[in-house]
């Protein structure tokens, strides 16, 4: 899964003259917070906060393998943001972001702070994939399903052109290598070489393209400007 590792500095942008005491870190409110973390990216926020003395559970939920590949192709619509065990210290800037009494290692959340699902460290995989894609349903403008379906199938076909293409990249290095560039066996292998990475270009242009669900508010936000742009008056902004 791909983190980000958000970092508020109050200092940031500060010129620097004489001397100064830093800022005192002080905790921002819950929707300062998450406003933070999510940044300029649009996609509704999974975030797992790190702990020193809890069992791995969390992080066996995200961990590679078979069994997790459902989780790692909905993460995709997700920005995932990963926090410092010292969140939990009271004027840790992101420390109300977690506010229950029991805090919870992972959650989901809309970026404007709606839709926050909770998810503890018993949490099971079935569990955490449905609060991911009763969220992933919530935020976009259509269901996760036939996207996710397409590209399992795809990505089966992406592993098989994948090892075709480093079996003949193999060969061809192994004839260069013996035989140098004036070898007759070259230009045949080349050419199903090229035809591979074609084909694997292609697939992975497939799994690109079923990723590409609207987010509802980026399609209202780009209606209301529309409309906006719509009623203005001719000649109005010259």
């Amino acid at each position: 899964m791909k983190w980000d590792y958000p970092v508020y500095d109050p200092e940031a942008g500060k010129k620097a003259e004489g001397t100064y005491s830093r800022a005192k870190r002080k905790a921002m409110t819950r929707e300062e917070a998450v406003a933070f973390i999510a940044g300029d990216d649009p996609r509704p926020l999974l975030v797992l906060r790190e702990c020193k003395v809890c069992n791995g559970t969390d992080e066996a939920l995200l961990k590679g393998g078979v069994d997790n590949e459902k989780t790692f192709l909905m993460s995709a619509w997700f920005h995932c943001v990963k926090l410092p065990v010292d969140v939990m210290e009271e004027d840790h800037p992101f420390h109300n972001l977690f506010v229950e009494e029991k805090p919870e290692h992972l959650f989901v959340v809309s970026v404007d702070g709606s839709n926050h699902q909770p998810l503890q460290s018993q949490t099971s995989r079935t569990e955490l994939w449905k609060s991911m894609k009763g969220l992933l349903e919530v935020e976009y403008d259509s269901k996760p399903d036939k996207p996710l379906k397409k590209i399992n199938s795809l990505l089966d076909k992406l592993d098989a052109a994948d090892q075709r293409v480093r079996q003949y990249s193999e060969q061809r290095d192994k004839i260069l290598e013996e035989d140098g560039p004036d070898s007759k066996k070259l230009p045949k292998l080349v050419k199903k070489l090229a035809k591979e990475e074609g084909e694997l270009a292609e697939l992975r242009g497939e799994v690109d393209k079923a990723y590409r669900l609207e987010l509802r508010r980026q399609k209202a936000e780009a209606r209301a400007k529309a409309e906006s742009e719509k009623e203005q008056p001719a000649g109005a902004g010259r």
